[in-house]
């Protein structure tokens, strides 16, 4: 099929998904099936009526092929009008044509159908939604997390603006700051101001359609305590070697719910500097999703509240719990209690928070929120997802070759062994070493086809100006060489930079190479300063714009440091080595001079910032977490199978570690003569790991530097800050395969993080472990091997199955999000879903 403009040449072939002439056929011989008493002339004019509102699916099809961005002309701009057209056996003609309207992103089809002296005019509307209506976009039923774990400065959020948050299924929100709390009671306690109610959300629209609730928790029973929280807990909790029965909430943390922009965001950046004002408690607490959406006094019980239109929202009142638990194994755990739920499927299962469980509650607080008309759960229409297939993929790769560029082969590569893929970990423990050539596009010397840079200031095109497409077919990395960020030489203006749209599509892999303009090291000075990593942005603070980009991949899009270094096969076999089909590190992620020397070892803990950014993916990738921080940028974590894995990578066949006075091993060990040896699994002396101790291991044998930043006020990080400006949209990836190509629905790439290596056949059977803590694990002596079967709970009841224990960490990439809107001229930056008006008229 062909589109044509009007008094122009042909502008694009396209392959219409459905076939006309069948559609017609059917539509023909359903009309010769009924037994209509009709003259001649009816009969074919019905006949030509059906013909002619058939034909608006050729246009649909081949729109939405194109999701449902208008085709580009000669000068690559976006069309103005253009059209289809047909010619049925029998004489029978047909006529679509398309006008766009720039102002309200409408198309208006018009199809004309001509038999003998008969005629039939429809009209229909169709309104296109932009990639930049929505913050938040997500077509698919999983949960989204907005998770706070225990630094009360930095706030987890999305901050939507004008625009509009969507998901298709539920939201979870919780956090985990402190709240000392020496009275055990139902009274509550005062809760931590502003760092407990730094869960930020807020939008024009926002619609979760799954419903809304607080984390659950389990409630495990305390150890024996001076406090009352064994008789306060009695009723709830639950012994290690018993079901938990009863649920409580992730606490403490609380979260704001506003149509307020300007609260929003004064009330973050408050967070942020733990300021008391200008905001009050008592100004944002009707905005505060309630712990229950029933009334009562705690600790409230959700299997007896009736759904009567009231709720707890009151944080003052709630009764946050730290306590130990589990016996000898000295484990902690905080806990909302205010409110239990029952942890059983039948039909008294009810959430405390859960908006679809309490409904009049739930409306009884958004009304009292100012919420009503903003915020939306099940009670509101679904939102169609566009579902992207591979006709879809090669529309984009047709624009590229016309008005972008299309990357076939690697370009400018270098060599990378993925060792963070479970997937490569299997080949190449099977013997498949191969490794992945990478491309390398730095888009300031980045050509692109027919493109005039002086379009983009032209005033009277700016309407028209059409997406410019990057295709790339193989895996591929997007550097910001300059501290003035992307394209600063070709799109040097700020108006110019503003008005162009760039998507990049990619097949396979992307990840985008930041830049760093204050090389310091927390090592050296100013620990409790993350030092910044910026994309897509000016690192001088300059003013100069960032470019509008849209990232589509069915893969998650990774984020690599500048002094990111690629695992070469060398590296591989020397400190990765094979043995009997089992990869048996030497080293691993945190004690990898190699590669993490001038890297994780020297930064630690970063805020990697990326300015207007639209991010489309996959339904199947975590919500919660749309980046893959590759590389070393988180430490110390709440676990205590870390330890032991530490311990373990920091071994060696035939020498155990030496205790150092007044130090438990877990903590710390002589620095072993083996440092010397050949294949060390330890850094040297000179390294940045040790940041200068020639006598003991760093703190629990992480890289010093993250222990120095933690005791410069960030005692309670555990991992490094993502600020995402722009645009998320997860939608679904068509499962049907064309010859040749792979499954857009199934990404190929499974993430091997912080001791979770999947089924990657890692052993640690040639290291050695003494543990003689007094607590987690059962005492072991001197060389026992690092084999899952050597670690044991102190208390049998607890299951340990050792295997996180004697796994190494390949990539260490935990971070906090923090979604928030951009610029407000973010906008047109390509279209993405196409929804039938209404509207249908009929002239014949």
């Amino acid at each position: 099929m062909i589109f044509h403009n009007k008094g122009q040449s042909t502008l694009l072939f396209v392959t219409v998904l459905c076939a006309i002439g069948v559609i017609f056929v059917l539509n023909s011989a359903d009309i010769q099936k009924r037994n209509y008493e009709y003259k001649t002339k009816d009969h074919d004019q019905v006949l030509l009526n059906e013909v002619t509102t058939s034909a608006f699916a050729v246009m649909e099809s081949a729109l939405a092929r194109r999701l449902w961005e208008p085709p580009p002309d000669n000068s690559c701009l976006k069309s103005e009008s253009f059209s289809v057209d047909g010619k049925l056996e029998g004489g029978m003609t047909w006529n679509v044509t398309a006008k766009y309207n720039f102002t309200t992103k409408n198309y208006e089809l018009i199809s004309e159908g001509h038999y003998r002296d008969l005629k039939a005019v429809y009209i229909k509307r169709i309104k296109v939604l932009d990639v930049s209506d929505y913050l938040l976009f997500s077509g698919s039923d999983s949960t989204l997390t907005l998770r706070r774990l225990y630094n009360a400065d930095f706030p987890t959020a999305l901050i939507a603006r004008d625009r509009r948050i969507y998901t298709k299924g539920p939201i979870q929100f919780g956090g985990n700051i402190n709240r000392p709390n020496p009275m055990m009671n139902w009274n509550g306690s005062p809760s931590i101001w502003p760092g407990e109610y730094g869960t930020i959300i807020q939008g024009d629209r926002i619609q979760f359609g799954g419903g809304m609730q607080y984390i659950q928790y389990v409630i495990p029973k305390p150890n024996p305590d001076p406090s009352n929280i064994e008789t306060l807990l009695a009723p709830f909790d639950s012994a290690l070697d018993e079901p938990y029965d009863y649920r409580s909430q992730f606490g403490g943390g609380s979260t704001l719910i506003t149509r307020d922009y300007n609260k929003a965001m004064t009330f973050k950046q408050q967070v942020v500097n733990s300021a008391l004002g200008p905001l009050t408690k008592a100004s944002i607490r009707s905005e505060i999703y309630p712990i229950a959406l029933f009334g009562g006094s705690p600790p409230l019980k959700s299997w007896e509240a009736s759904d009567s239109g009231t709720y707890f929202n009151d944080v003052d009142r709630y009764s946050i719990f730290n306590y130990g638990y589990a016996g000898e194994n000295h484990f902690g755990i905080r806990i909302d209690a205010t409110c239990i739920s029952k942890a059983d499927s039948d039909s008294t299962k009810k959430v405390c928070s859960n908006s679809e469980h309490f409904p009049r509650g739930f409306k009884s607080w958004r009304r009292d929120a100012g919420l009503d008309g903003t915020l939306f759960t099940a009670d509101a229409e679904e939102i169609p997802s566009p579902k992207l297939n591979w006709d879809n993929m090669e529309a984009l790769e047709e624009d590229a070759r016309q008005c972008g560029r299309v990357i076939d082969s690697p370009t400018n590569p270098y060599t990378d062994c993925p060792i963070w893929d479970v997937n490569y970990l299997n080949r190449y423990a099977s013997g498949n070493t191969t490794c992945e050539q990478i491309s390398n596009i730095d888009l300031n010397t980045l050509t692109l086809n027919n493109f005039n840079v002086a379009q983009l200031t032209n005033s009277s095109l700016k309407e028209r100006l059409l997406r410019r497409v990057v295709y790339t077919k193989v895996p591929t990395e997007i550097r910001q060489t300059t501290a003035q960020g992307l394209m600063s030489g070709i799109v040097p203006t700020n108006p110019a930079r503003k008005n162009l749209s760039l998507w990049i599509i990619s097949e396979d892999t992307l990840a985008l190479r930041g830049y760093q303009q204050d090389n310091t090291s927390p090592l050296s000075s100013d620990p409790g300063r993350l030092r910044e990593v910026s994309f897509n942005r000016d690192a001088t603070g300059g003013g100069r714009e960032p470019i509008p980009l849209v990232l589509l991949s069915p893969e998650r899009v990774h984020l690599l440091s500048p002094q990111y270094v690629p695992a070469s096969p060398t590296y591989m076999s020397t400190y990765w080595p094979v043995v009997g089909g089992k990869i048996q590190p030497v080293l691993h992620n945190y004690t990898d001079y190699v590669r993490q020397e001038n890297d994780g070892f020297r930064y630690g803990y970063r805020s990697y910032k990326i300015d207007s950014v639209s991010l489309i993916t996959n339904a199947n990738t975590d919500t919660a977490s749309p980046f893959i921080l590759r590389g070393l940028w988180s430490g110390p974590d709440s676990t205590a199978d870390q330890f032991p894995s530490n311990m373990c990578m920091v071994s060696m066949a035939g020498y155990n570690l030496e205790e150092v006075p007044g130090h438990n091993l877990y903590a710390t060990a002589k620095i072993p003569s083996y440092i010397t040896i050949p294949n060390s699994p330890i850094p040297p002396l000179s390294s940045n790991y040790y940041n200068g101790s020639t006598s003991q291991f760093p703190t629990s044998y992480y890289p010093a530097v993250f222990a120095l930043q933690r005791s410069a006020g960030m005692g309670a990080r555990e991992e490094s800050d993502v600020i995402y400006s722009g645009i998320r949209m997860y939608t679904v990836f068509d499962s049907f395969v064309p010859p040749g190509k792979k499954n857009l629905n199934n990404p190929t790439r499974t993430l091997a993080d912080t001791r979770s290596n999947g089924t990657a056949p890692i052993s640690l059977e040639h290291k050695n472990i003494r543990w003689n803590t007094g607590f987690y694990y059962q005492d072991t002596p001197a060389g026992t091997l690092c084999v899952p079967g050597n670690f044991h709970s102190r208390e049998a009841a607890y299951i340990v199955n050792g295997i996180r224990e004697s796994q190494p960490s390949v990539n260490n990439g935990r971070y906090i999000f923090v979604h928030t809107d951009p610029p407000i001229d973010y906008r047109n930056l390509g279209s993405i879903i196409g929804v039938d008006q209404p509207i249908l008229e009929t002239r014949n």
